[in-house]
C-alpha cells in the first residue's frame, strides 16, 4: 500500500499518454513471485522475477544492453544473497538513478521510521505485504502505466496450486525441524536451511490470511539467526519453533 501521506516520498504522477511498463520483480519466495505475476498479468504488465538482488542486477544490465530497459523495479526488502536495501545502493551506484530506474520496497516492515530508511536508500515508495491487487495497480499507474487492464480475475486453479505449495512448505518446514531434532548432531546446513523456509514462510503466511503463522515464523527465524551455534541452545530454539508451528500448520 502506498503511504503518500505518512511520509515526504513524492509519488511520480504519470503522463497521459498510453504506456506499458516492463516491471522486474526481485522476490526470493516462489509463492510470492507466482501471486505477483498472477496480477501483473490481470493488469497487463510485462513482469519477470530474479530470486535475489544479485539475479536482479544481472537482468537490468542485460535489459539495459540489449536496449530494452525494465521501467519500474519492485524489490523484496529482506531476501537472501543480496537484499533490497543493499541491491537499491549497488543499482544507483550502477548509474540507475529514480529517474531511469525507480525502486519500490515490497515488505511488512512498514513502521514510519523503516519506510523513512528505504528512502534514504534510494527507493521511491513501497508496497506493503500481503500486496493487493488494487495498491499494485495504483503504484502502476503512478509511474505512468496506462495499458487496458484484463477483466478476468486470476484464475482460480492458480489460486489452489499457490495455496497447494504453500501448504506443502508448511509440512515441508515443519518436517524438517522434526528431522534436525531427531538428529545427533544438528548442522549449520541444517540450521541454515530450516531459516530459510522460516524466511519464506514469514513472507507468504499473510497472503494466505495467516497472519499469526507469519509472526511466529519471523520469530523463529530471528531466534534461529541471534542463538550462538550450540547444540543445547539450537536444539532448545527448535523445539519452540515445532511446538509453535505445529499449532498452526495443518496436518
Amino acid at each position: 500500500m502506498i503511504e503518500a501521506s505518512k511520509t515526504d516520498w513524492a509519488i511520480k504522477p504519470g503522463d497521459d499518454s498510453a504506456t506499458t511498463l516492463r516491471v522486474l520483480l526481485a522476490e526470493d519466495t516462489p509463492i510470492n513471485a507466482e501471486a505477483m505475476k498472477a496480477m501483473a498479468r490481470r493488469l497487463a504488465v510485462e513482469m519477470d522475477v530474479a530470486a535475489n538482488g544479485l539475479d536482479a542486477i544481472e537482468m537490468i544490465d542485460a535489459a539495459e544492453a540489449e536496449g530494452h530497459p525494465y521501467s519500474l523495479m519492485l524489490v523484496d526488502v529482506m531476501m537472501p544473497i543480496l537484499d533490497g536495501v543493499e541491491t537499491t545502493k549497488r543499482l544507483r551506484e550502477r548509474g540507475y538513478d529514480a529517474d531511469k530506474l525507480p525502486i519500490i520496497a515490497v515488505t511488512a516492515a512498514t513502521s514510519f521510521d523503516e519506510i523513512r530508511s528505504y528512502k534514504a536508500y534510494g527507493m521511491q515508495a513501497f508496497l506493503a505485504k500481503p500486496v493487493a491487487l488494487k495498491d499494485l495497480r495504483a503504484t502502476l499507474q503512478a509511474w505512468g502505466h496506462r495499458a487496458e487492464e484484463k477483466p478476468a480475475a486470476i484464475p482460480a486453479a492458480i489460486l489452489e496450486e499457490l495455496q497447494g505449495q504453500f501448504e506443502r512448505r508448511n509440512k515441508h518446514t515443519l518436517q524438517a525441524i522434526e528431522d534436525a531434532l531427531a538428529s545427533d548432531h544438528i548442522t549449520e546446513e541444517a540450521i541454515g536451511g530450516i531459516r530459510r523456509v522460516l524466511h519464506q514462510i514469514a513472507g507468504t503466511a499473510t497472503t494466505f490470511g495467516d497472519a499469526k503463522l507469519s509472526k511466529a515464523a519471523r520469530k523463529h527465524e530471528n531466534a534461529l539467526t541471534e542463538i550462538p551455534h550450540e547444540q543445547d541452545a539450537v536444539r532448545k530454539a527448535l523445539e519452540a519453533a515445532r511446538k509453535s508451528l505445529k499449532q498452526r500448520i495443518k496436518s
